[in-house]
């Protein structure tokens, strides 16, 4: 009973850290779990020699306060995707429908359809996790087999994403009246479409292949990983500087939930909460692109479902994350990987949860359910706040911000690194693209590595 009121403090501690991580643009949750677990060492000695608590137990404290930090995430870094087009990887798909819903008015209806998402996401995998377990391991062992065919199954999610390509580029040109010149669709449009995506593909698969290489250091000794800058620029910068160009003004928000059509949103948070269960197991892979499997098969969605599906996917993605941990003994992020540093992640064998697994799992559940309310009371606050300020100088001064943390974190070649990747980041939206093909940035490496 004691284990559990000390995770219950941790994982209030760890929500508190997801707000703050959802709410800013380019600090990421990996970043907290690095700090987080450079000093486990400190709060284990203050917390023994103070209430005399256990080191291991300390330990599970930790890794819990980094489980809700990545649950409180996934609901709370939707409002800047929506309000300042400043997504990470995992929500870059969101921008557009969310972008369109707040210039609408309706800013705050699209959070809320994100946390309805996001917490019908946590329902389903709790459902999921005993038939997962089965599949998974015995008696059906499905990731063993699964792992002979990993390289062709990323390949295979690289191919949906090209061929899924719908843009149809301008190439035949026209002289219009008054003797200007005009470009034209054509016959080959969506084919010269497809071209520049693998061309976007191959090209940010490049710079995450070097920039993985490169070894960035903090000037103030703080834990430093390359793929801040490099995601920060792809996805963070890159469009926020694309919305500065824009010149829009946010009109005054309405803060009606609206009603949801319960036979869509069911559908869109299960084909969600299983897309993004099924990445959770798999290398390399984002939300991003899970989204892309999941809204395959449906024709013409709606806003609403989109952002329901990704809300869903990002969320599933975090919690099973977690379960793979234990089912697989493989970390799948960077979170993960600092929660395998800190506990002795026993594989699941037996029907129920291991007892760490149990405690970590109450963990995400609270910052899930912390995380809905927060969601929905801070959108609102924005929501209101937003259409006051000064957009191009709120925005400005998010993107000094990201340099300044990329700075902080990595040093002169994170900038450095930053620039780039933020130059490649607006190639998508520069030539009329998904830039969910930025995400060779990862997928190229892992296929590479593990070819």
């Amino acid at each position: 009973m004691e284990t559990l009121f000390l995770i219950i403090i941790a994982s209030l501690f760890g929500t508190s850290l997801g707000v703050l991580t959802g709410l800013i643009p380019g600090l990421h949750v990996n970043n907290v779990a690095i700090i987080l677990l450079s000093m486990s060492p400190v709060a284990a000695g203050v917390l023994i020699s103070t209430f005399g608590i256990g080191t291991y137990t300390v330990l599970l404290m930790v890794s819990a306060s980094i489980v809700a930090t990545s649950m409180a995430h996934t609901f709370l870094d939707f409002i800047p995707s929506t309000f300042l087009g400043a997504p990470e990887p995992e929500t870059a798909l969101s921008v557009l429908p969310a972008h369109g819903m707040l210039m609408e008015g309706n800013g705050y209806r699209a959070i809320f359809l994100s946390a309805v998402g996001s917490f019908g996401a946590i329902l389903i995998g709790c459902m999921l996790l005993i038939p997962y377990r089965m599949m998974v391991n015995e008696p059906i062992n499905g990731y063993e087999i699964l792992k002979e065919y990993m390289v062709w199954v990323l390949i295979g999610v690289v191919v949906i994403m090209l061929v899924t390509e719908t843009s149809e580029i301008p190439y035949e040109r026209r002289r219009a009246e008054g003797g200007s010149i005009k470009w034209e669709k054509g016959p080959l449009s969506r084919t010269i479409g497809v071209i520049l995506a693998l061309c976007l593909f191959l090209l940010s698969g490049c710079l995450g292949w070097a920039g993985l290489d490169l070894d960035v250091s903090s000037p103030f000794g703080l834990p430093a990983t390359v793929l801040f800058p490099l995601l920060s620029g792809l996805f963070g910068t890159a469009t926020l500087i694309e919305s500065l160009r824009g010149g829009a003004k946010v009109p005054e928000q309405t803060f009606d939930d609206g009603k949801i059509d319960l036979k869509e949103a069911a559908g869109s948070i299960t084909s969600g909460g299983i897309a993004g269960s099924v990445v959770g197991f798999l290398p390399g892979m984002s939300g991003g692109v899970a989204t892309i499997i999941a809204m395959l098969f449906r024709k013409d969605p709606k806003s609403s479902s989109v952002i329901l599906t990704l809300s869903a996917i990002n969320t599933a993605n975090s919690f099973f994350v977690l379960s793979a941990l234990f089912l697989i003994l493989r970390p799948r992020s960077g979170a993960a990987i600092v929660v395998n540093e800190l506990i002795d992640a026993r594989k699941w064998n037996g029907m129920l949860p291991p007892h760490d697994l149990s405690l970590l799992l109450i963990s995400a559940l609270i910052a899930s359910c912390l995380g809905f309310f927060l969601t929905l009371a801070l959108g609102k606050k924005l929501a209101n706040i937003l259409p006051k300020l000064p957009y191009s100088k709120l925005v400005l001064g998010i993107i000094l911000f990201i340099a300044a943390m990329v700075f902080v974190f990595t040093g002169p070649l994170g900038i450095f690194v930053l620039m780039v990747s933020t130059v490649v980041g607006m190639i998508a939206p520069t030539i009329g693209i998904r830039r969910s093909h930025a995400m060779g940035v990862l997928l190229l490496p892992v296929i590479l590595m593990i070819w």
